[in-house]
């Protein structure tokens, strides 16, 4: 069985390798997007440093009255305050995290927002607050080469760090 240790650090890892990517992106690339409609690093990373403890958060509270808040933080996100809102996010994670028992992540039962059948919060926040934290900070990866970062390899895509 997945432990309540086991999603915080594997949320927390994928925040670092995130910070990690950030932190190889150029101030003055912030601005830049794949196609018109899509978003910008920087309107990816302010997601970003949400998209982990927003969702955990409404599973395990049964309410969305944090959204907003969180919404407006991350908005204020730049590139020289990113590092900081993900480690805000990693000590947020922790603090909802800290206090629910294994039984209640086991045997609460929850339903993700675009429905499906109910499912226990542990695999409700695997199957998405871990998930969303992966496939944005590999959204950021991928955004990082196509802005011709070639530098950039598996190592820190996974691992957050550079080789060798």
């Amino acid at each position: 069985m997945i432990t309540r240790d086991d999603l915080i650090e594997s949320m927390v890892h994928e925040i670092k390798v995130a910070s990690f990517i950030a932190g190889k992106i150029p101030a003055d690339q912030w601005d830049w997007r794949p196609s018109p409609k899509q978003r910008s690093v920087l309107e990816l990373a302010q997601y970003l440093s949400r998209a982990g403890a927003g969702s955990l958060t409404t599973h395990v509270n049964g309410n969305r009255n944090h959204v907003d808040a969180m919404i407006e933080k991350a908005n204020r996100v730049t590139p020289q305050t990113f590092g900081d809102a993900m480690d805000s996010q990693a000590a947020e994670i922790r603090r909802v995290l800290d206090g629910v028992s294994h039984e209640r992540l086991a045997n609460d039962r929850v339903t993700l927002p675009w429905g499906g059948a109910p499912m226990s919060l542990a695999a409700a926040i695997l199957n998405s607050s871990l998930k969303y934290l992966t496939a944005y900070r590999m959204q950021l990866f991928l955004y990082a080469k196509q802005m011709g970062h070639e530098e950039l390899g598996t190592a820190q895509a996974w691992a957050g760090r550079d080789p060798g």
